[in-house]
């Protein structure tokens, strides 16, 4: 059983589909994809499991991304990557890490999260916010409860990053290599 949650945005990706994962956590080989989000066009889209069993989300995640137009686009598509790559799913893309890694490394910094690069609103009113180490403590309270909060939580979360990692693509378009 999935889980979906889907808006029309005020502007839109023409070329390629934009992706976001969340996961269980950062080990492709222990730990488990538990939501896909992207913004392809000017739709944003989220699929989310809401079964212990991650190999009917697998299947039919590997459907929708042969689907999806190219490039992909994710912040850090290493990471996006390699969870899709060990359950089969091969992609390639632009990462939009990269050009603020290379200045980060440039400037002797630590390589910037996207939230240290755009922060929420409700940072602003100290109200909280979800962020992706929430993600397996959520996910955990809901295979545990069945309660949709968690999920809804977890969604909430991928859309922030997704409408974020937008912005960065639409900004800073010319810093991509395409």
């Amino acid at each position: 059983m999935i889980t979906s949650y889907s808006r029309e945005l005020m502007l839109g990706i023409p070329r390629g589909t934009l992706i976001d994962l969340e996961t269980t956590g950062l080990d492709v080989n222990r730990d488990e994809i538990v939501l896909f989000g992207y913004i392809q066009g000017s739709r944003l889209e989220i699929i989310c499991r809401n079964s212990e069993d991650e190999t009917p989300f697998t299947v039919q995640l590997a459907e929708l991304v042969s689907t999806l137009p190219r490039p992909f686009y994710a912040y850090n598509l290493s990471f996006e990557k390699g969870f899709l790559q060990a359950k089969g799913i091969h992609i390639e893309g632009v990462d939009l890490f990269q050009p603020w890694k290379e200045k980060a490394e440039a400037l002797y910094l630590k390589w910037p999260k996207l939230d240290e690069l755009f922060s929420h609103a409700e940072h602003y009113f100290n109200e909280p916010v979800i962020s992706g180490r929430d993600v397996p403590l959520l996910w955990q309270k809901f295979l545990h409860t069945r309660d949709d909060s968690y999920l809804q939580q977890i969604l909430r979360h991928n859309e922030s990053d997704l409408l974020r990692e937008l912005y960065l693509l639409v900004y800073y378009r010319d810093s991509y290599k395409v």
